[in-house]
């Protein structure tokens, strides 16, 4: 059974923290999907126009989906449904050793297991779609991240 997750905001870091940490922060290279299964760690599965099994390794622990250059994964034209997913259309993260996807605005709609959610837990195996006939992941965790 899906449950909607409801996280409470996290507190406000000190401002002098915040800055630190944004000083700190360098830009990012997207992440890519690569052909051979991931055999330790978390990682999404889908498939390409021809067919082909993709893998994307989560090495972050906050992952922007999208069509938009500034994502940390630009879902190409390759993939099947691209054209249904918004420009910057959810985030995946880590929040208390579990992994959440989350919608970045009311129209940016996420199928988990093919039931209409909100930001939702995924667990190993739980299929999610990005927008209504768009891009579909299946989440995998190994045995040892469970």
């Amino acid at each position: 059974m899906l449950r909607w997750l409801k996280r409470k905001q996290e507190e406000p870091k000190p401002e002098a923290e915040t800055l630190a940490q944004e000083t700190k922060t360098e830009p990012q290279l997207p992440l890519e999907f690569v052909a051979e299964k991931p055999t330790e760690g978390v990682w999404l599965e889908t498939e390409d126009k021809e067919g082909r099994n993709l893998f994307l390794p989560l090495t972050r622990k906050s992952v922007l989906l999208g069509t938009s250059d500034e994502c940390d994964v630009k879902l190409g034209e390759n993939l099947v449904g691209q054209e249904k997913v918004k420009d910057k259309h959810a985030r995946i993260e880590k929040w208390r050793e579990r992994w959440v996807i989350v919608p970045l605005d009311k129209n940016s709609p996420i199928f988990v297991n093919s039931k209409r959610t909100g930001e939702n837990t995924l667990r190993n195996g739980w299929e999610f779609q990005l927008g209504e006939d768009g891009v579909k992941f299946v989440f995998r965790q190994s045995k040892q991240q469970e």
